[in-house]
């Protein structure tokens, strides 16, 4: 899947006024979102998937410069030479006079390797000499030193040279090697940014189902103070009249105060999730901290069907951390069959073709390459080998001990997969009846505070009793959203546990229904 797919997406709707944690907060600082447009500017601003995105291109640039041990190297040279021989005295003790010599050369190679393991080598040489020496000449009984000029001409050019393995690194050698482990870097790379993406559209997941439950505290906080304040007013009026006693009223109040202190906590919830939503939708904290974020959806209980099979194969197919480590029993594979092939002798075959002249005049020995009167060849083998070859033996046996780890460590984690997603599914079923649960016994409560209200208008009950209820009520209206909470949540594990999260919220293509290579093993 490409990036550019996993990162376009929606565009953020605009603010609106609220109410937030209970204070009225200015209208320009409050920010109403939804899910859907909280993962988009996650996905656009969070730190760690911008971290992330930078890795596959730097797999992606050192995977191309491995290409450049395939690239062509050129070498051109021009040099002059001067040579002054002052004369001296030979082995005899008899004297001999100098010389004086001027060269110039020129040459150029181009020379490589192909993919298939061969190198080879274009070269050319020229070079000219020309300069004076000494000669004798015998005239009767005298010698009559003569300086004669001279100049000659050497000139070489080879069509190439080629070298090619047959047996050790044939079919795989170094470079091929490092050009295949760093295709399965760049993959592996791939891997981690859609793991890392998953991860983070499942954190804002379920920051944002947090925060929504913290202004569902506050809510229910407020309404238990409402309550213990109306408790506490109603009271006081018939402790004035003498119809109750103090100590009723002094309950109610400290049952007052207990509500104030919990709606003071319940709000200090909602800063402390708004601060957990914005650090994971934001690269720039300082321009989000003003802002209040409303969220527009509503906690709900909707049944799903998890069936634990299904969503086994599911993560098989889709969890990047397993087909990471799928390519890195891959990437054992080929640094085994590179070692294996390194047992092997060195045999290469070689030959070069080519074309040589000389003459007194560098035209002379240019005519003979042209007309190809002096022609070279070479050709044979190299038979290399040690005579013990232990180092290429013990890398080898490395190398499979290691292809053993890695398939190990898959199934190992292949196994931790199941058990996770196992657990996810079980803790989402557990949650799902659990909300049935609180809804009914927060039902009951309510139902149970309005009877003990009528009783104590009746005289019938105390004050006790009602804020004893009333705690009651608060208890299990914070279980009932807790219970659609970490439903919710245990939702949004089991998905990223089997890997559909991008698939929730259309954010990549569902895969073609079949068996992942990663459930293979």
């Amino acid at each position: 899947m490409r990036l550019k797919s996993m990162l376009r997406v929606v565009a953020a709707a605009a603010g609106v006024a609220a109410v937030s944690g209970g204070g009225v907060v200015a209208a320009e600082n409050v920010r109403s979102m939804t899910l859907a447009e909280s993962i988009s500017i996650a996905l656009e601003h969070n730190l760690d998937i911008q971290i992330e995105r930078i890795n596959p291109l730097i797999a992606e640039s050192n995977r191309r410069m491995v290409y450049g041990d395939y690239d062509p190297v050129m070498s051109l040279r021009t040099s002059h030479d001067f040579n002054q021989d002052p004369g001296g005295l030979d082995a005899q003790q008899r004297p001999y006079l100098g010389s004086v010599t001027d060269s110039d050369a020129l040459s150029g190679s181009l020379s490589g390797v192909l993919p298939t393991g061969m190198s080879y080598s274009l070269s050319s040489f020229a070079a000219n000499t020309y300069g004076n020496a000494p000669r004798f000449l015998t005239i009767g009984t005298n010698q009559i030193v003569i300086r004669d000029a001279f100049e000659n001409s050497r000139a070489q050019f080879l069509v190439g040279e080629l070298r090619q393995p047959l047996l050790k690194n044939f079919w795989i050698d170094g470079t091929r090697l490092s050009l295949r482990l760093k295709t399965k870097d760049l993959k592996v790379a791939d891997l981690n940014l859609r793991m890392r993406i998953i991860n983070t559209v499942s954190s804002v997941e379920q920051a944002y189902y947090d925060l929504i439950a913290s202004r569902e505290n506050v809510k229910s906080a407020e309404i238990a103070l409402q309550l213990a304040k109306r408790l506490y007013e109603e009271n006081k009026k018939k402790v004035e009249v003498g119809t109750m006693a103090q100590l009723d009223e002094r309950q109610a109040q400290a049952q007052m105060a207990a509500n104030e202190a919990a709606l003071i906590e319940a709000r200090r919830s909602v800063d402390f999730g708004q601060n957990v939503l914005k650090a994971l939708l934001s690269d720039d904290y300082e321009k989000w901290h003003p802002v209040t974020i409303v969220p527009q959806e509503k906690l709900e209980a909707l049944p799903e069907d998890l069936d634990t099979q299904r969503a086994w194969d599911q993560a098989f197919q889709l969890r990047p951390d397993l087909h990471a480590l799928v390519t890195d029993l891959e990437r054992r594979d080929l640094i085994t069959k590179f070692t294996r092939n390194q047992m092997f002798p060195q045999l290469d075959v070689f030959g070069s073709v080519g074309w040589q002249g000389s003459g007194s005049e560098f035209s002379d020995a240019m005519g003979q390459v042209s007309d190809g009167s002096a022609p070279r060849h070479t050709y044979g083998a190299v038979l290399t080998f040690p005579l013990s070859n232990r180092r290429a033996r013990e890398t080898h046996r490395v190398s499979k001990d290691e292809r053993a780890q890695a398939e190990l460590r898959l199934r190992q984690f292949r196994q931790q997969v199941m058990v996770g997603v196992s657990d996810a599914i079980q803790q989402a079923q557990s949650s799902f009846q659990r909300v049935g649960a609180t809804r009914a016994a927060r039902q009951f409560a309510e139902e149970a505070l309005s009877a003990e209200e009528k009783k104590l208008a009746n005289g019938k009950s105390t004050s006790f009793e009602v804020l004893r209820i009333q705690r009651d009520l608060t208890q299990a209206r914070f279980d009932e959203t807790r219970a659609y909470t970490d439903y919710n949540k245990a939702l949004a594990t089991v998905r990223q546990r089997e890997g559909s999260t991008l698939l929730k919220f259309n954010l990549e293509t569902p895969p073609p229904a079949r068996t992942s290579d990663a459930g293979k093993h």
